[in-house]
């Protein structure tokens, strides 16, 4: 190759800039975004404890659900999770009574009636589940 050809491939200066150490911190330091009240053009409240508003204080609602109470039934509730009004569906999970039933049946020496707790609902706890979501809503412990 040339000499001709070698400076128009490669530029007789160096390509990067020498940057001193304030510029790279001003260059790497990103300014704060601005706050709600300068985003919406509002005066920012000035207000000293102790000193009467001109506007009321803010005020503070709670929402809460109302607590069901859930039965060995269905019941029509408000799912919290997918907001539906539905009826639940049940299902039964056996507890420690349940248990307790099948071993006082085995002790007995009533080796064929030992599932009989297991496939009676009566005997276990009911859970209820939302009928659109499938979610757990909550349980029906029996006494």
């Amino acid at each position: 190759m040339s000499d001709e050809a070698n400076k128009r491939v490669y530029p007789s200066a160096p390509l990067e800039e020498v940057v001193h150490t304030e510029q790279q911190q001003h260059l790497l330091a990103k300014p704060a975004p601005p706050s709600y009240d300068q985003a919406i053009g509002a005066e920012p409240i000035t207000h000293q404890p102790g000193q009467p508003t001109t506007a009321g204080d803010p005020h503070v609602v709670v929402i809460t659900q109302p607590t069901t109470v859930y039965g060995p039934t269905p019941v029509d509730v408000q799912c919290p999770y997918c907001h539906n009004i539905c009826r639940t569906r049940l299902r039964a999970k056996p507890n420690s009574r349940t248990h307790l039933f099948a071993l006082i049946l085995c002790l007995l020496q009533l080796y064929c009636c030992v599932c009989l707790p297991y496939c009676i609902a009566s005997c276990m706890d009911t859970n209820h589940y939302c009928g659109m979501c499938d979610r757990y809503l909550g349980t029906y412990q029996r006494a």
